[in-house]
């Protein structure tokens, strides 16, 4: 049975760290330890460590650098198989498992690799938003090799990288020499010394950007000590290609050329520079060409294998008995956010009260209601309701707010217009602690009421891992005011975005379940009051819209990652298409989109007609197909 060490350098990491080493640990096959190598802070970094008792391991010491910080704590391993998780990055839950798997296929002397994408937020303000965006990396070439891919510019941060004791013994460790691209040298030194790199077609490790970090990293790429550092980093490169330097010649010159250009205002590095390219072969006039072709044929794979990617099915899992509810123990904070909603608030409120187990407090946050919102709340006396009132900044500030005041260790949501059963708290809160602590959320059923009259139910059917189809659609009806979610959530994944125009709670559940495994009640312990009407759904139509839009450049490359990118552009078709709201110009243009996504798929090329059809004849064929967009509109819920 092989073992995994995970090796954790930190120097003044306290702001992320405890989010990282709970993503380790949540991990579906666990790590035998964590070391972290605590590298001079002088903030509460070694304290947050230490408070994870036995499970990590904390080594401190002086201020010594990343890689000797590296070089340590792959001395104290014991595990068969080493990762170096910087304090700030992520792992997914199935992370470790998927490259386990794929180490297990390979040589001794190996490392593996997966997916993974950047993690970057505006500010740094708090409960700030934390993206995911597509890795920034340049495409593997048509037919390179391993080492051939690396010198040409594939890079990977060592969040999604596990070696295997001999692979890392093999490449000669972290090199302090190579400063900025101290983890581009480690893989290529491996490389060119014979580790074999293998790929886990799974698992996704999120690298973390800090604000404004893109950008000082690029400037300090071109100062005299990034150049000295990459300079350093190609001559080690060379050295280990050894004998196979003249094999490697071209795809080493992407490299040097690219430094002697930056260097170009640095004259002090030329003469360096071009003897480090004629050690190489020296540089031909056709590398310019052949380098340009190869991004071409780069780009050319990349989108066919994107179009080719076979759609991920969500598994449901059948859900256990739910546990025997529980009246106290872990503290929860109720959070309802309202906006002149005074003659509903009251009894939103009063419920929360009424729950039969024993929440620590209910914060109000009153988001500048001009209506008796004040008043109505006076007349509830329990102290464990509390009242915050701001300035009308909106739902999403008004939650964030809610959670920064929120002391509890889970937090529920519920909507001023919502109400809650009495034992919806308690059954979940049970479920929760009988759950693995990579389950991060816990909703409920929702019976939908409209004028006091239950009109439809919606199931808690998804549990487990729900990212395809949460990239999809969202199956979880009212995911706030039915949720339950752990505190420690807000911190790896920030709080929600006020800039979403609407389905703020979608695009927040979305982050979650990149991170977290989901779990349910499957009872309706949840009321939706539902107080739509037709001029409301009208003036919503285009915010949702925009919404989509704003997920589409969100999420593009996830959901391609899973093959459902033509599904979404689909949907999005055809509200734009359907409704008698949408824009059938936009609508078009979304179908052009959806089928350069999937051009192999011939259904999808069924909509050309439709969407060249005049308004009454779209209208026609929906009344046709009613029936069976009724019947898949049921089988969701």
């Amino acid at each position: 049975m092989t073992s995994v060490s995970i090796v954790t350098p930190c120097r003044n990491g306290e702001a992320f760290l405890a989010a990282t080493l709970r993503s380790a640990l949540n991990q579906t096959e666990p790590p035998l330890e964590i070391i972290v190598i605590d590298d001079g802070s002088t903030d509460k970094s070694r304290a947050i460590a230490e408070s994870f008792g036995a499970r990590v391991k904390v080594h401190a010491g002086t201020a010594k650098g990343a890689a000797i910080a590296r070089n340590t704590g792959a001395s104290l391993a014991r595990g068969d198989r080493i990762m170096f998780l910087d304090a700030d990055d992520l792992l997914t839950p199935g992370t470790l498992a998927a490259l386990g798997r794929a180490l297990d296929e390979a040589p001794a002397e190996a490392v593996a690799l997966c997916p993974w994408d950047r993690l970057e937020a505006a500010s740094d303000a708090p409960l700030t938003p934390w993206y995911i965006k597509p890795a920034s990396n340049a495409l593997p070439r048509p037919g390179q090799d391993a080492l051939a891919n690396w010198l040409t510019g594939t890079w990977s941060p060592p969040c999604c990288v596990l070696w295997t004791k001999e692979g890392f013994a093999a490449s000669g460790g972290w090199l302090q020499e190579a400063g900025l691209d101290d983890d581009g040298n480690l893989l290529r030194r491996a490389l060119a010394r014979g580790v074999t790199r293998v790929w886990a077609s799974d698992g996704l490790a999120l690298y973390r950007r800090l604000p404004g970090e893109m950008v000082s990293y690029s400037g300090r790429r071109l100062q005299p000590f990034g150049l000295r550092a990459r300079l350093n980093s190609l001559s080690d490169t060379l050295d280990a290609l050894g004998n196979q330097a003249a094999k490697y010649r071209s795809a080493f010159m992407t490299s040097a050329l690219e430094l002697r250009r930056d260097a170009a205002k640095h004259p002090e590095f030329a003469g360096e520079i071009q003897a480090m390219i004629d050690r190489a072969g020296g540089a031909r006039p056709w590398d310019g060409l052949k380098e340009a072709v190869g991004q071409l044929g780069a780009r050319a794979m990349a989108w066919r294998n994107e179009r080719t990617t076979p759609i991920v099915e969500t598994k449901i899992y059948a859900m256990d008995d739910t546990p025997e509810p529980v009246t106290s123990g872990p503290r929860v904070s109720v959070i309802i956010p309202t906006f002149n909603r005074s003659n509903m608030v009251r009894n939103a409120a009063q419920s929360a009260l009424d729950q039969t187990y024993e929440t620590t407090e209910i914060i109000v946050v009153d988001d500048g209601s001009t209506d008796d919102t004040a008043g109505v709340l006076a007349t509830l006396t329990d102290p464990r309701l509390r009242v915050i009132t701001q300035v009308n900044r909106g739902v999403a500030r008004a939650r964030n707010a809610g959670i920064e005041a929120a002391k509890g260790e889970y937090l529920a949501f519920l909507d001023a217009d919502d109400l809650w059963r009495p034992e919806k708290l308690a059954k979940q809160v049970a479920l929760m602690e009988a759950a693995p602590a990579r389950t991060g959320y816990c909703y409920t059923a929702v019976d939908i009421m409209k004028d006091g009259t239950t009109i439809e139910t919606r199931r808690a059917r998804y549990t487990g891992s729900c990212l395809p189809v949460l990239l999809l659609t969202n199956p979880i009806h009212a995911p706030l005011s039915s949720g339950l979610v752990r505190r420690e959530v807000f911190d790896a994944i920030g709080g929600f975005d006020p800039d979403m125009p609407s389905m703020e709670d979608w695009e927040w559940i979305q982050r979650l379940a990149r991170l977290y495994d989901i779990t349910a009640v499957d009872e309706p312990l949840t009321i939706y009051n539902d107080h739509e009407t037709d001029d409301r759904r009208s003036r919503a139509f285009r915010r949702n819209m925009d919404a989509l839009a704003m997920l589409w450049t969100r999420n593009a490359h996830a959901l391609r990652r899973v093959g459902a990118a033509h599904l979404y552009l689909l949907e999005c078709a055809r509200r734009e298409l359907r409704e008698d709201q949408g824009n059938p110009v936009k609508g078009r243009a979304i179908v052009r989109r959806m089928l350069s996504e999937r051009p192999q798929i011939w259904r999808n090329w069924m909509w050309l007609p439709y969407m060249l059809a005049p308004f009454s004849l779209r209208a026609k064929l929906r009344e046709i197909d009613a029936p069976r967009y009724e019947r898949k509109q049921a089988r969701q819920t």
